[in-house]
């Protein structure tokens, strides 16, 4: 039971770390820039946003684990992205006069986290953020599960 616990304890952490590293940068962004919003910001944040999970991921809590932990706590670390990613993007919206500043926004944010994988891909193609999300949906797990440090040691 309490191993239990403590995996479900750890699936949660990871999904809560994936969401917040992946999406505050995008809210920081939006603050900044409010209604200068462009096509280079976009290109930024779809180089920002997978960088900084994956370089957070694979410098403080990746290097201690075997392989098939990290592939797991990847994928709970994507879902976070995912399941976080209305409710952070509503918020980040707001400084731009969208999001939670409008009325009914409540219903919005609590219906948008219920049906998160639409609502995820659909709002991040208008926050800009739909490559950046692709990217670090399919890098995430594979850097995961990449033997890197066992090829460097085999060559060496």
């Amino acid at each position: 039971m309490k191993a239990e616990l403590g995996r479900t304890t750890k699936a949660l952490t990871h999904a809560l770390l994936g969401g917040l590293v992946f999406w505050t940068p995008n809210v920081v962004a939006h603050w900044i820039i409010a209604y200068r919003f462009s096509g280079f910001v976009v290109m930024g944040l779809s180089v920002l946003l997978p960088a900084t999970t994956i370089l957070f991921f694979r410098a403080f809590l990746w290097p201690s684990l075997k392989q098939e932990s990290r592939l797991s706590r990847a994928l709970f670390a994507v879902l976070g992205i995912w399941i976080f990613g209305p409710s952070m993007m509503t918020f980040s919206s707001s400084f731009c006069g969208g999001g939670l500043s409008q009325p009914d926004a409540w219903r919005f944010f609590v219906f948008g986290t219920l049906l998160f994988p639409l609502f995820t891909l659909v709002m991040s193609a208008y926050d800009g953020t739909f490559f950046a999300l692709l990217l670090t949906t399919l890098l995430l797990p594979i850097l995961a599960n990449s033997r890197f440090k066992e090829a460097v040691r085999q060559y060496q």
